[in-house]
């Protein structure tokens, strides 16, 4: 009923297309009339646009008929290629910061170009991000064929551009290509830059995100991290690693309602939400082996903690599967690609844990220096948009997250493919031989395959399998992009067999010839269903393009993950009743059905799991913007670091008085003068008598005071240029600043990891979490003011020349970078964080003075924090 009532008044996606459609007839109105130019006349006429724009006489959206018109010739003139109808209507759909969905085929990098050169006119920068370096690289290349041609400049920014200057070069030019990572690592870095001329990055004007599914919702769950290394005691992973093995697991035993929950074993594994529950009888036994009366007592969480993750790195993450083991090391193979990413580590000891549970040597843990999501990076944007061939199913989470609007483009030539329902067999094994046998059927008739498998294991076996048979097949569970997609492109070639993981080669089409349409076209198998929709969409796209011939069909198991955990048991009881025999199957659209609803449950798992990290992201997302901003503040050569100097010397005196009980309202007789006298002279080095704070009002005593720090602090600066001057109060501002930043983030990290378990006081997590970031950060606002004014006040001046000077200011800002120099880019997941090279690192070198949490150097056998480092109780400062 409601497709018919649809057919008849078609959906809201419908009516869109068509308004766009009547915008492109305008343009195509306009085609003549460029096409008679020569290349100068067109070129000429698309500069006095760009004029136009640029001098404020007229907007994009004036100029967008026009923009349009001559980027299609541009692009018939320098790539040969003409833009259909459908790809202008992916062009507009861009240019409204919109996400357009194109089928696999449809030219979605030519259908950016229209959006990029009309937004690129502001002279603002545009970036296009895509998923690999290689595709980063290619499509620079290719399209850049158009912008030079219409007079931009192209920039591509890859992981081996490792110099600031050559970066820089790169955001300047007018269209920038890269990948999500570099983007975001770069925005990091540039907020711990010293100097507002290293920064690499300009303003973040509008970006289009190629493979948007992807970027914004796969890696969504994955924070950008820089970090530096901790000193913390690697015993505890082999110990907790031991006691792990020890650890019998046990199970849930059904019970009737109302009865208390019976368990079996030692812990239980809740495969659906990934997590390890300790039973009455495991709590004991680890309390036993560890040697402690209670495991999980102030002293002892972080030996319950690594437990924890030993226990999850032998019972839920698979070697294979979640990682591989190369050359002594764990590597991680990526959830959603299937690939190997080198470098990264999981964090919160879950990367030591595996590394012991394996025999391999363990590496130290990292903590974060600068952290940011990739949720709250592309939102810095003053204008996004994105394109893939598979986004609708997210629709809601892009509408609610990112305020984009998904769009479905019409294909230019309707889509052949024929996609079979699912077939289901009662076993692994049935189904593997399954498979195979359809891939020799299909071989002998010169038909080519394309097999998706979910792990890197699976296609091993695939692997193992068609070399028996005899089979000439190309394997894919490659890091090399270019070589990756060149085995793509071949794909479609007559008889060929390619394996491969469910991603690889996105971006990559794979085209067919003549002979191959006439047996049929591309066929694609998919050996299990993924945990997302959009993912075995994506594999059935690889085929079909532009209106080709080809077939998908999924060949499942009852033993696949997404069927046995989400969904297994409905469709064992169908399989049961029809008595399915060995090696028989069923195909069914009620099974297919089944699937679907498993994997939308999964689905709607994974977008809570975003939705929650976006929350609190978000507390620490207004912090940091705070943060950033007054440091690019204090980088920028024209702000008024006299003033601000002066505003925190103010509430530094409010501070004292305050240690010293001094509150205005009280009798002068109860003032503690000798306290106040004691207090300047211990953190300011002033040598005063209480006598002279005798009898004064507390307003008196405020001018006093400040009159005495303003006289010595202008009589040791009025020595140094009034440049110079600035600059070194610039740089010692930012000494207090950045080391207080990261322990901040330190302790955000610590709140965040026992928040939950308010939860079991019946209170809200998030909102307690708000609470107390938002207590945390006005104590680090105040202790930064106090700390500036402190640290400008004591600093002693020596110089004999100017030389000198800038020798000083020179060597405090090195000390800063190389707190950067040492830093390794992190990518966090759900379950941990990810680092770059983090075995590669050196120990950070930062200022001589000692961390918050290290010994004191006076000998008291106190945390510095609790002694020589303490500024006292905050009272009465707001941030």
């Amino acid at each position: 009923m409601i497709k018919s009532v649809l057919k008849l008044f078609g959906t809201q996606n419908d009516k869109i297309v068509k308004n766009y459609l009547k915008k492109v007839k305008i343009i195509n109105q306009l085609e003549p009339q460029y096409e008679s130019l020569d290349d100068e006349a067109l070129k000429a006429a698309f500069e006095t646009l760009k004029d136009e724009v640029q001098s404020g006489t007229k907007t994009l959206n004036d100029v967008l008929y026009d923009s349009f018109a001559i980027t299609r010739e541009a692009a018939k003139r320098a790539l040969g290629m003409r833009h259909y109808d459908v790809q202008m209507v992916g062009g507009l759909v861009l240019n409204d910061g919109n996400i357009a969905e194109m089928k696999t085929g449809e030219g979605k990098t030519l259908v950016a170009t229209l959006a990029v050169v009309l937004n690129a006119m502001t002279g603002k920068g545009v970036h296009v991000v895509t998923v690999n370096d290689y595709l980063a690289k290619r499509d620079s290349e290719e399209m850049g064929q158009l912008y030079e041609f219409l007079g931009y400049s192209v920039g591509c920014i890859t992981t081996d551009i490792h110099d600031d200057m050559g970066r820089k070069a790169q955001y300047d030019a007018d269209i920038t290509y890269g990948t999500n990572n570099e983007y975001g690592f770069d925005y990091l870095r540039d907020n711990m830059k010293v100097r507002v001329e290293e920064k690499v990055q300009r303003e973040h004007h509008f970006a289009i995100v190629d493979e948007v599914d992807s970027i914004l919702i796969d890696e969504a769950r994955t924070p950008l991290i820089i970090s530096g290394p901790t000193q913390r005691d690697h015993n505890h992973y082999a110990q907790a690693d031991a006691i792990a093995k020890q650890m019998k697991r046990g199970e849930k035993i059904e019970t009737k309602p109302g009865e208390p929950e019976q368990t079996t074993g030692d812990f239980i594994v809740d495969e659906k939400n990934r997590t390890i529950i300790m039973t009455e009888d495991g709590l004991q036994k680890a309390q036993d082996l560890f040697e402690v009366e209670n495991l999980y007592s102030l002293e002892n969480a972080v030996l319950s903690h690594h437990l924890d993750q030993a226990l999850k790195a032998h019972y839920i993450f698979e070697k294979d599967v979640d990682y591989v083991v190369q050359n002594n090391e764990i590597i991680i193979v990526d959830e959603f690609t299937g690939r190997l990413s080198e470098g990264r580590r999981y964090s919160e000891g879950l990367h030591q844990a595996l590394e012991a549970k394996e025999n391999v040597e363990v590496q130290e843990e990292s903590q974060t220096l600068a952290e940011i999501t990739y949720q709250n990076y592309f939102r810095l944007y003053d204008k996004l948009a994105g394109m893939t061939g598979t986004a609708q199913t997210e629709a809601t989470e892009f509408s609610q997250i990112y305020n984009l609007d998904v769009i479905s483009i019409p294909t230019n030539v309707p889509v052949a493919r024929i996609d079979k329902n699912d077939l289901i067999y009662n076993t692994e094994r049935e189904k593997l031989d399954a498979v195979v046998r359809r891939i020799k059927e299909l071989n002998e008739n010169g038909q080519p395959v394309l097999i998706g498998t979910a792990s890197i294991e699976k296609s091993e076996m695939i692997h193992e399998r068609l070399k028996k048979e005899k089979i000439a097949h190309n394997i894919l569970n490659a890091k090399n992009h270019a070589q990756e997609a060149e085995i793509i492109v071949n794909a479609g070639q007559k008889g060929a067999v390619t394996v491969a993981t469910n991603m690889a080669g996105r971006g990559v089409d794979i085209k067919i010839d003549d002979e191959v349409r006439s047996l049929g076209g591309l066929v694609i198998l998919g050996t299990e269903r993924h945990e997302s929709r959009r993912i075995d969409n994506q594999l059935r796209g690889r085929s079909g393009r532009q209106g080709d011939p080809g077939e998908s069909q999924f060949f499942l198991s009852l033993d696949d993950n997404l069927l046995r955990i989400f969904g297994g048991e409905k469709i064992r009881n169908i399989m049961n009743r029809l008595g399915v025999e060995e090696g028989e199957y069923i195909d069914s659209k009620i099974v297919t059905r089944s699937v679907e609803k498993a994997q939308k449950k999964v689905e709607n798992q994974h977008y809570e799991s975003r939705k929650h990290i976006l929350e609190y992201d978000d507390v620490a997302n207004h912090q940091r913007k705070a943060i950033y901003a007054f440091r690019n503040q204090l980088l920028d050569p024209e702000f008024d670091i006299a003033a601000k100097i002066k505003e925190n010397r103010a509430e530094y005196v409010d501070y004292l008085l305050g240690e010293a009980e001094i509150f205005a309202g009280m009798p002068t007789e109860d003032f503690d003068v000798e306290r106040l006298a004691a207090l300047i002279k211990e953190e300011l080095r002033i040598k005063v008598q209480s006598e002279q704070f005798k009898d004064k009002e507390v307003e008196a005593l405020t001018v006093m005071i400040t009159e005495m720090m303003e006289n010595l602090y202008e009589r040791k600066m009025s020595q140094i240029v009034p440049e110079q001057r600035q600059e070194i109060e610039r740089i010692l501002y930012l000494q207090v600043l950045d080391p207080q930043w990261r322990d901040h983030l330190y302790e955000m990290d610590v709140l965040k990891t026992g928040i939950g378990l308010r939860g079991y006081n019946q209170k809200d997590p998030l909102t307690e979490y708000k609470q107390d970031s938002y207590k945390l950060f006005t104590d680090l606002v105040s202790r930064i003011k106090i700390e500036a004014v402190k640290v400008l006040q004591l600093v002693q001046f020596d110089f004999e020349s100017p030389e000198e000077e800038e020798a000083a200011v020179e060597h405090i800002r090195e000390e800063l970078e190389s707190d950067i120099a040492n830093t390794t880019l992190n990518q966090s997941y759900e379950e941990g964080v990810i680092a770059e090279d983090s075995s590669k690192l050196k120990p950070i070198t930062g200022s001589k003075k000692p961390k918050r949490n290290d010994p004191c150097p006076c000998g008291s056998g106190k945390k510095y924090k609790n002694c020589c480092g303490q500024s006292g109780p905050k009272k009465g400062l707001l941030a």
